[in-house]
């Protein structure tokens, strides 16, 4: 592992205090978490649940200070493995996307039309759980 990324992920290993967090360190807290799912190969619920732990606390005014190239990353990347994100547009942004996810308690049920156009939109998708 790349020195830079082992001490940003140790830095930020039991979360970030958000009320004191400027918006630079916010998105190195996102781009961290980024890294280590990758690093890590997380999916499915275990993403899911780390990405709501990791992210408690958050509010969409938190998402949206961070710049929405490393948010979409995000929402790609969690997608990608298989966390249902609901497609964004202009009147979803993708702050509330991703907030909306933070907050859902259960799993999402994947249905076969979501599958596909998920399917359309990002590719491969690894998913364990289905």
């Amino acid at each position: 592992m790349d020195p830079k990324w082992k001490e940003r992920i140790a830095r930020h290993s039991y979360g970030i205090n958000i009320a004191t967090a400027l918006e630079e360190d916010l998105e190195e807290y996102m781009e961290t978490k980024i890294y280590k799912y990758i690093y890590k190969n997380f999916t499915d619920y275990t993403l899911r649940l780390l990405f709501q732990e990791e992210f408690e606390g958050f509010t969409i005014k938190d998402f949206r200070k961070i710049r929405s190239v490393t948010r979409a990353k995000l929402r790609t990347y969690l997608l990608q493995r298989g966390v249902y994100i609901a497609i964004y547009s202009n009147r979803y942004l993708l702050y509330k996307v991703l907030y909306n996810v933070l907050i859902i308690k259960e799993p999402y049920k994947w249905i076969d039309k979501e599958i596909t156009g998920a399917l359309k939109e990002v590719s491969p998708i690894i998913i364990v759980a289905l």
